[in-house]
C-alpha cells in the first residue's frame, strides 16, 4: 500500500500554496499538470450519467494474470455537496477519480460513503481524509478493516448498528440491510432518481457466482437482499459493485446464486 506521505508529497504538487507566495507561473506548474496528466493516464476512470446529478464511477484492478476487475461506485452532486460512494481500488486510483469527478461536476468531493471494509472500498479512504472529506461507513467497519490490515477509516455512523436501520445523508439516503456479501455491507438510495447502490451486496447482471464470500453470511446474506426488495420496491436502476447494472432483477438473481450456493453446501459430504 502506497504510504500516505509519498501521496501527500505527489499531490501537493497541485494543491499546496500559501497566501502569501508568489503567483504561479505556467512552468512552475508543469509538475503538477505532468504528474496529472500521468494519473489519468495510469489510472483511467469512466463515469457514467445515469440520471440527473447522478453518475456511476468505474475502474478497474489489475491483478497478476487475471483480467482486469471493473470496481463500481456513485457519484451523487447535492447542492454545494458532491457525494463519493466507494473510492477506487487503489490510493493513485481514487486520486484520479477524484480529479475526475471535479473535471465532469466543477465541484470537489466533499463526502465518502465506505459500503463495507473490503480492499476495493477502502483502498482510497486514507486520500480522501487527507482531502478533508467527510467518511461515512457502518459503525463496524474500522475494526474490520483494522482486523484484516486494510486502510481504516477514522469516522462511522453509530445509527446504522442494527439491521434495517436507515439515515439521511443530505437528499440521499444510507441504509443497513443486514450482513451479506459482507457483515457490515452498507446500501444507498437515491429517492429523487429510484436508484439503489447496492455495492457487493448484488451481483452484476450475468454473474455466475457469487464472488468472494470469504466474509459472506448466506443465510442472512437472503434476509438482507428481501429486506432491499421490501424497503425500496420503486427501484428502477441497481447499481452493483462489480460489472453491470440493471433492475430489482440483479437482487432475484443474486439470491437464486445464493439458494444454489446452499443447495450445493447442504449437499456436500
Amino acid at each position: 500500500m502506497l504510504k500516505r506521505s509519498l501521496v501527500i508529497a505527489a499531490f501537493a504538487l497541485s494543491a499546496c500554496g500559501g497566501a502569501e507566495a508568489p503567483a504561479p507561473t505556467s512552468a512552475a506548474n508543469k509538475p503538477a499538470d505532468n504528474f496529472l496528466t500521468q494519473l489519468q493516464t495510469d489510472y483511467p476512470v469512466t463515469l457514467s450519467k445515469i440520471a440527473d446529478n447522478v453518475w456511476v464511477h468505474t475502474t478497474n484492478y489489475n491483478l497478476p494474470g487475471q483480467s482486469p476487475i471493473p470496481v463500481n461506485g456513485l457519484v451523487v452532486v447535492d447542492g454545494d455537496d458532491v457525494i463519493l460512494v466507494d473510492g477506487a481500488w487503489g490510493e493513485l486510483a481514487t486520486l484520479s477519480l477524484l480529479e475526475k469527478i471535479k473535471a465532469e461536476t466543477g465541484k470537489s468531493v466533499t463526502k465518502m460513503i465506505v459500503t463495507h471494509h473490503h480492499m476495493d472500498r477502502t483502498a482510497g479512504v486514507d486520500v480522501a481524509e487527507w482531502q478533508g472529506i467527510q467518511v461515512f461507513t457502518h459503525p463496524d467497519t474500522p475494526a474490520l478493516a483494522a482486523r484484516s490490515g486494510f486502510p481504516v477509516p477514522n469516522t462511522s455512523v453509530a445509527a446504522l448498528k442494527d439491521p434495517g436501520a436507515r439515515t439521511a445523508i443530505d437528499s440521499i439516503e444510507l441504509a443497513y440491510p443486514g450482513p451479506g456479501h459482507a457483515p457490515d455491507n452498507l446500501v444507498v438510495y437515491i429517492p429523487s432518481a429510484d436508484i439503489l447502490y447496492a455495492g457487493c451486496a448484488v451481483r452484476g447482471a450475468g454473474s455466475k457466482t457469487l464472488g468472494n464470500t470469504d466474509d459472506a453470511e448466506l443465510a442472512t446474506w437472503a434476509q438482507s437482499l428481501q429486506w432491499m426488495k421490501a424497503t425500496y420496491p420503486k427501484t428502477k436502476t441497481v447499481v452493483p459493485g462489480h460489472g453491470k447494472g440493471a433492475n430489482l432483477s440483479l437482487i432475484d438473481a443474486t439470491l437464486a446464486l445464493i439458494s444454489a450456493e446452499t443447495d450445493a453446501e447442504d449437499e456436500a459430504p
